[in-house]
C-alpha cells in the first residue's frame, strides 16, 4: 500500500504541471487585455508599457510559465492584479465557504443518495421502488440553477426556513445552496447504488445466505451493501470534479464569497494570476480526493489492493 501512495504521489507531479501549462496559456491566448481593464481605453502608451512589464506581461510564455512553477515550489501562487494582494491569501479567504458548501452538498448526497438507491433495488417491483427510481431520474434532469432560485422561493421567502444568500447566518447559509448543489448528484448516486445493489443481489452468496434461512434484512445490510457501496464510493472520487464546477454558479445564486465565485469574477476582471492559482488548487485537491478514494475502496475489498499495489497473492504469501 505504501508503494501505491508513494506511486500516486509522483503521479501528481505531470497533472500539476499539465494544468499549470494550461491555466498559464490563459494569459496568451484569452482575449482580452488586463490593462486596458485596469487604466481604461484611453490610456497613454508609456503608461500602458510600464504596467505591462511591472505586472510581467512582457514576459515569454516559456519564462511565465517556469517563474510560476518556481513560485509554486516556494508556496507562492502570484500576485493579483485587480485586488493587489497575494493570490494565496485570497484563496485561503474563500476556501472556508466552499468547504462547508461542499461537506453540506456531500452529507445530502450521501444521506439521501446511497438510501434512496438501495431502497429503490429492494423494492424494486414494487410502487416504491418505481417512485423513487422515478424520482432519481426527474431530480437529475431538473436543470441546477433552476432548482436553487425555486429553494430560494420556496424554503427561503415563502417558509421563511432558510437564508436565500450570504453567509452572515452560519452553517443555515449553506443549507439551500448544499441543497442545489448536492440533490442532483445525489440522484446520480441513487441510480448507481440502485444498479449496483441489484447486481449484488443476484450473486450466489446472497442467493446462499437467503436460502439458509438468513433474515432477508441482516443478508442484504451485512453482505450486501459493503460489496453494492464500491462502485459508489469510486463514483465519489469523480463528483468532486462536478462539486467543483457547480460552485461557480451555486455560489452566484447564493451571493457566497467562495471559490466558485471568485473564480467567475477574476474571469470577468481578466485576473488571470488568481484564476490560474485557483485551477492549480483545485487539481491538488481533485487527485488528493481520488487517492483517498483508492485507499477506502481497497480497505473496503482488500483483493483490490493487491491489485493496485501490483502484488500477487504468492509474492504476498
Amino acid at each position: 500500500m505504501v508503494r501505491f501512495i508513494v506511486k500516486r504521489l509522483l503521479a501528481l507531479i505531470p497533472i500539476l504541471l499539465g494544468i499549470s501549462f494550461v491555466s498559464s496559456m490563459l494569459f496568451y491566448i484569452v482575449p482580452g487585455d488586463i490593462v486596458t481593464v485596469m487604466l481604461g481605453q484611453h490610456v497613454d502608451p508609456l503608461t500602458y508599457a510600464n504596467v505591462r512589464k511591472a505586472l510581467g506581461l512582457d514576459l515569454p510564455f516559456w519564462e511565465n510559465f517556469i517563474r510560476f512553477i518556481q513560485g509554486v515550489f516556494c508556496g507562492d501562487l502570484g500576485y493579483s492584479y485587480i485586488q493587489q494582494r497575494p493570490v494565496n491569501q485570497i484563496i485561503l479567504e474563500a476556501v472556508p465557504v466552499s468547504v462547508k458548501m461542499g461537506i453540506m452538498a456531500l452529507l445530502i448526497n450521501i444521506i439521501v443518495g446511497i438510501p434512496a438507491g438501495i431502497l429503490a433495488a429492494i423494492n424494486d417491483k414494487r410502487i416504491s421502488g418505481r417512485v423513487l427510481n422515478s424520482s432519481s431520474i426527474i431530480i437529475f434532469s431538473f436543470p441546477a440553477f433552476i432548482a436553487a432560485m425555486f429553494m430560494q422561493l420556496i424554503l427561503g421567502v415563502k417558509l421563511g426556513w432558510f437564508p436565500v444568500s450570504g453567509s452572515e447566518k452560519g452553517m443555515l447559509s449553506y443549507v439551500l445552496p448544499g441543497l442545489a448543489l448536492g440533490l442532483p448528484l445525489s440522484a446520480v448516486n441513487a441510480r448507481l447504488a440502485r444498479a449496483s445493489m441489484l447486481e449484488v443481489m443476484t450473486q450466489e452468496y446472497i442467493i446462499s445466505a437467503i436460502s439458509r434461512g438468513l433474515p432477508y434484512r441482516r443478508v442484504i445490510i451485512k453482505h450486501g451493501l459493503r460489496n453494492a457501496l464500491i462502485p459508489v464510493l469510486t463514483n465519489f472520487g469523480m463528483f468532486v470534479g462536478a462539486f467543483m464546477s457547480g460552485f461557480v454558479l451555486t455560489e452566484t445564486v447564493f451571493n457566497l464569497p467562495g471559490m466558485g465565485r471568485l473564480v467567475f469574477s477574476a474571469i470577468n476582471a481578466r485576473d488571470f494570476p488568481v484564476l490560474r492559482g485557483i485551477l492549480f488548487i483545485s487539481a491538488l485537491f481533485a487527485v488528493l480526493t481520488n487517492l483517498l478514494v483508492d485507499l477506502i475502496y481497497a480497505r473496503l475489498d482488500p483483493r483490490i489492493a493487491t491489485v493496485i499495489v501490483g502484488e500477487n497473492t504468492d509474492a504476498a504469501g
